[in-house]
């Protein structure tokens, strides 16, 4: 293999695509990144048998075709040390990889590529299609509430789910939940996505609104996510998800109006007093159209009101300040409504007059 390309493009390619290998394994070639060239186009692959990442570049001149598996932390650093400008990439014996660029020459030892396990091809049973900017916004609103650690394996993942052309995105860690709705042209199918995945896969997407799609193809125990010269292909998670609408879905005896920044920025100061020494939850107390906020920790105190527009008999209520800051901020709105059925039951929170957003977390006993 020989061929030459910009040291950037290169080196975008294999930081993208080392997300997915192995950092141990007992395969050595998992540790490393594939890079395959065939049909004047590159393909540099990174798989740990649980996610596979592919990117596709052009190079600016090929020699020669061929493949070879590279250490991805130490390949990448050096192409990143190259000059600016083009790299040679060439291989000797299939192993002996060779880089240039003006006076530097780097030579390293690869694997043969014929070692490097094949990502699982898809069927293409099931394709859909969902705007680019769409899907990030999506999975960034609901991301927070992902299980780390789980009894029930399926949580530590988002589910996804169609319904009379609406795809719901739903995460749940036990204390908390989010839930994000949008419209899309499919029906009737739901699938779970590990976080992992979907951490890579918010980091590839755009936030800019735009026309251009992503292409969801989906078989029995796989799932495959593809932006242009992108693609992530993962397993789906197994079992079954908590009844989140049964949760969700409460008619609420009281609810607030408030400002939802305000409202952050008000609890993000209890978290001063709130180390992982001294753990205790910041009481608030809704009355009159007034909230006020309290919390007491063996660090000290601190109180705070807030206007609010509030209807129902006064209710004190007690939480943690992060889970709720949380919900707040990835409504990503300025108003809010806060929606209860008592002092232990789930707290509900929504953009106000958009039902697109829903969070929900759970309240803890005033001890």
């Amino acid at each position: 293999m020989k061929f030459k390309i910009e040291r950037n493009i290169l080196s975008d390619a294999l930081v993208n695509a080392s997300k997915a290998s192995s950092s141990r394994s007992s395969i050595p070639a998992l540790e490393g990144v594939l890079i395959n060239l065939k049909d004047g186009m590159i393909t540099v692959t990174g798989y740990d048998l649980e996610m596979g990442i592919k990117c596709r570049i052009k190079p600016d001149e090929v020699i020669e075709e061929g493949e070879v598996v590279v250490n991805a932390k130490i390949f990448g650093d050096m192409i990143r040390k190259m000059p600016s400008g083009l790299v040679e990439i060439s291989t000797e014996n299939d192993v002996n990889v060779t880089l240039k660029s003006g006076s530097v020459v780097y030579n390293v030892v690869g694997v043969s590529g014929n070692q490097y396990p094949n990502i699982p091809e898809l069927r293409n049973d099931i394709t859909f299609y969902i705007d680019e900017s769409m899907l990030k916004s999506m999975i960034r609103q609901t991301f927070h509430a992902i299980a780390t650690t789980d009894i029930k394996a399926v949580h530590m993942g988002s589910k996804f789910h169609i319904k009379d052309n609406v795809l719901s995105v739903v995460s749940v860690d036990g204390v908390r939940m989010a839930k994000r709705v949008e419209k899309v042209e499919y029906n009737d199918i739901d699938f779970v996505v590990p976080s992992k995945t979907l951490g890579e896969l918010m980091r590839i997407l755009s936030d800019e609104e735009n026309e251009k799609k992503v292409a969801i193809c989906i078989d029995r125990s796989q799932i495959c996510f593809s932006k242009e010269d992108y693609m992530i292909i993962s397993r789906i998670l197994e079992g079954n998800f908590i009844d989140y609408d049964r949760i969700m879905n409460f008619e609420e005896t009281s609810s607030a109006t408030l400002n939802a920044r305000e409202f952050s920025s008000a609890l993000d100061g209890t978290l001063l007093l709130n180390t992982d020494r001294y753990k205790c939850p910041v009481v608030c107390i809704f009355e009159n159209d007034e909230l006020s906020i309290d919390i007491k920790t063996a660090l000290g105190q601190m109180s705070d009101t807030l206007p609010v527009k509030y209807n129902g008999p006064k209710l004190e209520i007690a939480f943690n300040a992060k889970y709720m800051i949380d919900s707040l901020r990835n409504s990503e709105c300025d108003e809010v409504k806060v929606d209860f059925t008592g002092a232990l039951s789930p707290i509900r929170i929504k953009p106000l007059g958009d039902e697109s957003y829903i969070g929900i977390v759970l309240p803890v006993r005033n001890k």
